[in-house]
C-alpha cells in the first residue's frame, strides 16, 4: 500500500480520520521510516502511527504483525554494520515501534511473554549491532539511534510480563550505551538516564543488582585515548544525569550518594588533582 504525502498531511490534519484502513496503514508508515524526508518520516509517519497505536485503532493482531515486521532483518537490522549512510533511519524509527506498541500494552497485558521476550533479544542484539550514532543529520533530521533505542529499553523494563531474571540486561544495554567512542552531543545522556531511572524505579530489580552495575562504570585503560576519552566522557555525562534525574525526585534519595561514587572514578580533578593555587 502506497500513500502520497498529500493523504498523510490531510490525515494529520485530521481530514478522513479514523482511517478505516488502519492495519495496511500501519505498515505503510514503516516503509516510510526509511525515508531521508524528515517531515514523510518523522513529522508526518512517526506522528500517524503513534496515533493508531494510542487511539486503540489496530487489532491486537495487527499490533504483533507490526511489532514483529518492525524488528525483522529487513527493518531493524536492515544495513546494520553501516555507518554514515541513509540505512540509520529505518533502523532507528523501527526501533519507536517497541515503545508504541509495548506502552499500549502495558495495562492491558494482551500481548505474550513469548513475543515480549524476543522483541527484548532483538532490541538488545540491535543495541550492540549499531554503528551509526549519529544525533542529528543536517537536511534529513533526527536519526538519534541511541535515544530511540533507550526509549524501547525503559518500556520493557517496565512491561510486567518481561521476566525479572531479564531486567539486568536492560541496564548492561544502557551500560554499552553510555559508554560509546562517540560523541553523543543531542542529549542522549538525558534519554539514557530517564530510562535507567525508570528500571530501578520499577522495583524489579534488587539493591545488590543495580550497585553491580553502577560499579560496572569504570574509566577505561587502554592505549587508544580518543576511545578511553570520549568512553568516559560519555558515562560521566550520563551519570551526572542519572544523578539529576533521581535528585529532581527526592533530594535525599538513597541512589544519590552510589551515583556520585560512580562519578567521581570519571572526575578528572579528583584523579589527577591540579596543585593548590592561592588566591
Amino acid at each position: 500500500m502506497t500513500i502520497r504525502v498529500e493523504e498523510l498531511e490531510q490525515l494529520a490534519n485530521g481530514v478522513g480520520w479514523p482511517p478505516s484502513n488502519a492495519g495496511p496503514l500501519a505498515e505503510a508508515l514503516l516503509e516510510n521510516f526509511a525515508s531521508p524526508d524528515l517531515r514523510l518520516r518523522d513529522a508526518l509517519s512517526l506522528t500517524l502511527m503513534d496515533r493508531l497505536i494510542e487511539e486503540g485503532l489496530l487489532t491486537l493482531g495487527e499490533r504483533v504483525a507490526l511489532l514483529q515486521a518492525a524488528l525483522d532483518d529487513c527493518h531493524l537490522f536492515a544495513g546494520i554494520g553501516e555507518s554514515g549512510t541513509d540505512s540509520v533511519f529505518r533502523r532507528s524509527f523501527s526501533v519507536l515501534v517497541v515503545p508504541m506498541v509495548l506502552g499500549s500494552d502495558l495495562g492491558a497485558g494482551e500481548l505474550t511473554e513469548d513475543l515480549l521476550v524476543w522483541a527484548l533479544d532483538r532490541v538488545l542484539a540491535y543495541a550492540r549491532s549499531e554503528r551509526d550514532w549519529r544525533g542529528y543529520v543536517a537536511n534529513k533530521g533526527w536519526a538519534h539511534a541511541v535515544a530511540h533505542t533507550a526509549d524501547a529499553l525503559w518500556i520493557a523494563g517496565r512491561h510486567p510480563r518481561i521476566p525479572v531474571t531479564r531486567v539486568s540486561d536492560l541496564l548492561s544495554a544502557i551500560h554499552h550505551l553510555a559508554t560509546l567512542p562517540y560523541p553523543l552531543g543531542y542529549l542522549e545522556d538525558d534519554r539514557l538516564a530517564f530510562a535507567a531511572y525508570q528500571i530501578i524505579q520499577s522495583g524489579r530489580l534488587n539493591a545488590d543488582a543495580i550497585q553491580t552495575w553502577l560499579d560496572s562504570f569504570q574509566l577505561l585503560t587502554g592505549p587508544d585515548d580518543q576511545v578511553e576519552t570520549l568512553g568516559g566522557a560519555n558515562a560521566e555525562h550520563f551519570l551526572r544525569s542519572l544523578y539529576f534525574r533521581f535528585r529532581a525526585k527526592d533530594r535525599e534519595h538513597a541512589w544519590l550518594d552510589p551515583i556520585q561514587a560512580a562519578l567521581d572514578r570519571f572526575d578528572i580533578f579528583l584523579l589527577y588533582p591540579p596543585p593548590d593555587i592561592e588566591s
